[in-house]
């Protein structure tokens, strides 16, 4: 409900474990039921100064409970203006309860077809298959509830002519510039500064939704909904050949060497929301069939990118890290959230034995994956991985204040594609939170090479540095 104005929605918590599926949620937040479905938006957090309540997700449904809720909660959006009395009920293409309204009212379905990117066939076909019937209007689709924007308002000119005026979508769509990004320096904060740490989101980021310890390499959809691709372009065609971290919602955390590029490519756009690079539209089917679909991903321009001046000096592989700035701001959704940076000192003093890696990296076969990967590796102090390094030959030397070093078992480790992306994972912050301490800076040339760890920035030493290096 991008709308909603209420302070405090309590949900009874018999209908909760009736109806609840596979997710995560809060007791005390906003919410619309989509079918036998919960999500929860959190917008205008009432605080009670209790510990928030969450509870497991794998409940059955029981439909004549939902749909009292849902009629209630209709009614409250309905007066917010989110949904219109009139729209008639319908069955999405997914089966989910939806809404039958123009296409131009239907954000996710509308942005495609307004996209310069023709879609694929696939999600053609589900464009087409969401079509439904309404009088006087050419064009109509079954939208989900969440998807609809406020039915369009009518005023009268002094000629009495009638003009129609949509609210506008909040799904990001491409942004065209006439010329790419700014590459900027990155500033180093003065001694005493004051720094704008609101900048950085505490609370709403880093959202555990799923079991975070990975039983293999495949990563399920919404489950790293901050991983972001760096989209390249050399000769007019885009490429993703690194990957980075939304840490707010204007701007993305990623490796140095990532954006200092040859003069033949040039990184203009960054990826949110992706998943399986295959699929216009990434979706989790559950045992029973049921499907749960996120947005399509969606590419943003870049109005600048803010590099450490620093950066290789005075030895290689030294503060490899760097800022993009989007040229808007993005919506968040169940696919792209921002991760948690470690902003509390006692986060900042923790050292973990293990942590996650994410990226569409290069795998055995030395290929670049389709899907998101994930991958367990340990801690390994720096002393012992310079160690490993001489013993490889690799003239790298490390510096512990400014870097770390993790490794995997076997050939687990971060490869190329993986570049810029994060290395972290779940530390009790006010709840459990994934927080990122890492960037993937540098491997070896064999991919995962057994005994050599890979390289990260240690974000934990470059908090004021990415602080003062940002603006609202």
């Amino acid at each position: 409900l991008g709308s909603c104005r209420l302070e405090h929605l309590r949900i009874d918590q018999s209908f909760l474990d009736l109806c609840l599926r596979r997710r995560v949620v809060h007791k005390s937040i906003c919410a619309v039921f989509l079918g036998c479905k919960v999500r929860f938006i959190n917008i205008n957090y009432y605080n009670t100064g209790k510990k928030d309540d969450i509870f497991p997700h794998t409940y059955s449904s029981a439909m004549m409970g939902v749909r009292r809720i849902l009629a209630a909660l209709l009614l409250i959006a309905s007066s917010s203006g989110v949904l219109s009395q009139e729209d008639p009920e319908c069955k999405t293409p997914t089966m989910s309860d939806g809404f039958c309204v123009s296409i131009e009212r239907c954000r996710n379905i509308y942005s495609i077809i307004i996209s310069p990117t023709p879609p694929s066939r696939g999600i053609q076909n589900y464009i087409n298959r969401a079509a439904c019937s309404l009088p006087d209007v050419p064009r109509s689709v079954c939208c989900q509830p969440l998807e609809v924007v406020p039915a369009p308002t009518t005023t009268t000119t002094t000629t009495t002519t009638t003009t129609t005026t949509v609210a506008p979508s909040t799904v990001v769509a491409p942004v065209k510039t006439n010329a790419g990004p700014v590459m900027v320096t990155g500033v180093e904060p003065d001694a005493g500064a004051t720094l704008n740490w609101n900048l950085l989101p505490t609370r709403n980021c880093g959202t555990i939704t799923v079991n975070r310890i990975a039983h293999g390499n495949t990563t399920r959809v919404f489950e790293y909904p901050w991983m972001v691709l760096l989209r390249y372009e050399s000769n007019g065609v885009l490429s993703d050949r690194c990957g980075g971290s939304l840490i707010n919602n204007r701007y993305v955390l990623t490796a140095a060497h990532c954006v200092r590029t040859s003069s033949s490519i040039r990184l203009v756009k960054v990826r949110l929301g992706e998943h399986d690079k295959r699929q216009q539209i990434d979706c989790h089917v559950y045992s029973d069939g049921e499907k749960d679909c996120a947005d399509p991903a969606v590419d943003v321009d870049i109005e600048s990118m803010i590099v450490h001046k620093d950066y290789n000096r005075p030895i290689k592989f030294r503060h490899d890290i760097a800022l993009l700035r989007m040229a808007q701001e993005v919506e968040f959704s169940d696919s792209v959230k921002p991760i948690c940076l470690p902003v509390n000192e006692d986060v900042r003093r923790k050292v973990l034995p293990k942590y996650i890696i994410t990226g569409w990296g290069t795998t055995e076969q030395q290929s670049l994956s389709d899907l998101l990967l994930q991958a367990i590796v340990n801690h390994v102090p720096v002393p012992e991985c310079q160690q490993k390094m001489n013993e490889n030959f690799l003239y790298v030397t490390l510096a512990d204040e400014w870097q770390m070093c993790a490794a995997g078992e076997g050939l687990v480790d971060s490869c190329q594609g993986d570049s810029g992306g994060p290395l972290g994972f779940s530390v009790d912050v006010a709840g459990a939170k994934f927080v990122q301490f890492g960037i993937v800076s540098a491997g070896v040339r064999s991919c995962g090479k057994e005994s050599v760890p890979g390289i990260y920035t240690r974000v934990t030493s470059y908090m004021n540095w990415i602080v003062a290096n940002m603006k609202p």
